[in-house]
């Protein structure tokens, strides 16, 4: 099912083209700003409004890593917004409120509270009670309780950031990984990734290296060795893959392996695989701008 959700925002503004175009472009976000606030709005799929709200979160920092979700708009309308939106009069809406018109079936929503003199209502529940008279926008909000549990799911979120390497004729594969990765195992990856804490940056967030099975090895082995902390490599071979990379030095003497200039990532896999405690070096690293530390498996991660 597919909800509507407006988020208070920081790190990027309407007054950023750049952010606002790959918002735009990448999840069909909008960004605004209103009463001096920053917001982002989006549309989400999901079984439930609060599985929505996660993936949407995580499809708009993918889009623009500088991106902080900060929490859930609330949507407050007076009786003039509420006229606006559906196209009545103001004396319609007091009506409304009052119970004198469309007063059957369940009464006007209870007003969220007072701005100055005037109340004010949560449109998600004034858009549900318009539905019952067909007066409703057709859109799906999360509930007063989902509201809740999104802000918590906010505050205690994990947060990622995507990059790649430095090769954009690969970027539609990427795309591809990074669909099927929003698609399918946000969910259960979030949840496994809160109990990491070697692979995120200064600013707390995991570091996800996004790959085409076919693009160069050695771009995305020079792209892992950038970080000084643990990044985790995420593709699609046979199957979707997950793998912890670091390149911190082994805890034991471990083998080392190299990778041809020519490897493509899939063939480096497979070799990450079939020796899942060696370490892999470039056979030719000398030719690089410095010389790269071996890149070691830490950890294979379950779709």
């Amino acid at each position: 099912m597919e909800y509507d959700f407006t988020f208070v925002i920081s790190g990027v503004s309407v007054d950023d083209q750049t952010a606002v175009d790959a918002l735009r472009d990448e999840c069909d976000a909008l960004l605004a700003r209103a009463g001096g606030v920053d917001l982002l709005s989006m549309t989400g799929s999901g079984e439930s409004a609060v599985e929505a709200a996660v993936t949407a979160v995580s499809a708009a920092q993918a889009a623009e890593p500088r991106l902080r979700i900060d929490r859930l708009d609330r949507d407050l309308v007076g009786v003039q917004e509420i006229a606006e939106r559906t196209g009545r009069s103001r004396q319609n809406v007091s009506q409304w409120v009052a119970g004198t018109r469309k007063g059957e079936g369940a009464p006007f929503p209870m007003a969220e509270g007072t701005v100055g003199r005037s109340q004010a209502w949560l449109w998600s529940e004034v858009n549900e009670w318009l539905a019952v008279h067909e007066l409703d926008d057709g859109a799906a909000y999360p509930t007063r309780a989902e509201m809740a549990e999104i802000d918590v799911a906010i505050a205690n979120a994990v947060t990622l950031t995507f990059v790649w390497a430095d090769a954009p004729e690969f970027q539609a594969g990427r795309k591809r990984v990074l669909k099927e990765f929003e698609s399918k195992h946000i969910p259960g990856f979030m949840n496994y990734l809160s109990g990491l804490d070697r692979t995120t940056n200064e600013q707390g967030a995991h570091v996800l290296v996004i790959a085409d099975e076919s693009e160069p090895a050695r771009g995305v082995m020079e792209c892992v060795a950038r970080y000084p902390h643990d990044v985790i490599l995420v593709t699609t071979t046979d199957q979707f893959m997950a793998v912890v990379l670091s390149t911190r030095a082994p805890h034991r003497p471990t083998e080392l392996l190299t990778v041809t200039g020519d490897a493509t990532v899939r063939e480096w896999l497979r070799l990450v695989q079939e020796n899942p405690h060696a370490a892999f070096a470039l056979d030719n690293a000398e030719q690089t701008e410095q010389e790269l530390a071996p890149i070691q498996r830490r950890l294979a991660i379950a779709a």
